[in-house]
């Protein structure tokens, strides 16, 4: 447990970072500055931090045990089926006039966060 300490800081480091650039891409576009080229750069570092942020999570799983591992991948699996399922649903449910407004990503990101944290905590639960 002790080993993860320092994966798991540079983990943070990564997510705070990709968060921090992804509101300011947010923010600044319209808002701080009108120029193309400074979006693009903006989006290329967003990028750039995000794939950072996936290469420390996928690190990270080095220093787990096994149970860990187990926890994570069945949480992962679950949230991406429920995440397929769901959003097709959604889009659908807007193509067939199910419902009204057009269907957001950022809920479907807020619904996988959900379905994650829920999921490693269940699991958790289940395997203790």
């Amino acid at each position: 447990m002790k080993k993860q300490k320092k994966p798991t800081k540079i983990l943070i480091s990564w997510v705070l970072a990709w968060i921090v650039s992804t509101a300011v891409l947010s923010a600044g576009v319209n808002n701080l500055w009108d120029s193309l080229l400074l979006t693009k750069i903006g989006l290329l570092i967003n990028l750039a931090l995000g794939v950072g942020m996936i290469i420390a999570n996928k690190n990270l799983f080095n220093y787990y045990d096994e149970l860990q591992k187990k926890i994570h991948f069945e949480a992962m699996a679950l949230t991406l089926g429920l995440t397929v399922v769901v959003g097709l649903v959604y889009e659908i449910s807007f193509d067939f006039g199910v419902i009204s407004s057009e269907p957001e990503f950022e809920y479907l990101v807020i619904f996988i966060c959900f379905s994650y944290m829920s999921s490693i905590v269940i699991n958790s639960l289940r395997y203790k």
